[in-house]
């Protein structure tokens, strides 16, 4: 074999090689393109929605989010670019509203979760204030294992790391609690 044949061979086999490479990563580029299942798009969208959460043929919330996602197959909603509830007690009276970044409602049982500086106004005077709140729609009460802050409108303050409570905020319960008030409380056996 003479060396201009060699020449040609080495130069053949280096672009065949380069060709082969930049074919194969071009195939691998397409392989890398995850192809997603009819799951992972929603089959109805809308902005500026109002959803209504209800019991027992009741209306207990009604929520209104600036985007709404809803994948059936999956029994989920998510909504964000703002998130507000109302909540109404059994009779139709408002209790309290809530304001959320964003959220998802798990649509069979319609629990809700919410997060992004949650904010609770209740119509008997106290704010919550919280990073996730969870809606418990077959106990009817908001639910929050994360730290969380109550204000009353006379400026008491409560911190606590649980918080479990109906929507109006009158019957709730909170785990470590530890705050501030200008309430004086009278202890059992005290007298004034």
């Amino acid at each position: 074999m003479n060396t201009k044949t060699r020449k040609i061979t080495f130069h053949s086999l280096f672009l065949l090689g380069f060709l082969l490479i930049l074919l194969s990563s071009c195939s691998s580029d397409e392989g890398r393109q995850t192809v997603q299942s009819e799951t992972d798009y929603p089959d109805q969208e809308s902005w500026q929605a109002t959803v209504l959460i209800t019991k027992d043929a009741h209306t207990v919330g009604k929520l209104q989010a600036g985007h709404v996602r809803k994948f059936s197959k999956k029994s989920l909603t998510l909504l964000d670019d703002s998130l507000t509830v109302d909540f109404f007690n059994p009779d139709g009276g408002h209790t309290s509203v809530l304001y959320a970044k964003g959220g998802k409602v798990f649509d069979v049982r319609q629990d809700m979760i919410a997060y992004g500086k949650v904010k609770v106004v209740s119509d008997s005077g106290l704010t919550l204030y919280t990073d996730t709140l969870r809606w418990d729609n077959k106990a009817q009460k908001i639910i929050s294992d994360r730290a969380m802050m109550i204000v009353s409108d006379e400026g008491d303050t409560l911190f606590g790391d649980y918080f479990k409570s109906n929507p109006a905020m009158t019957d709730y319960e909170i785990t470590n609690p530890r705050g501030k008030s200008s309430k004086r409380l009278q202890m059992e056996g005290e007298t004034r």
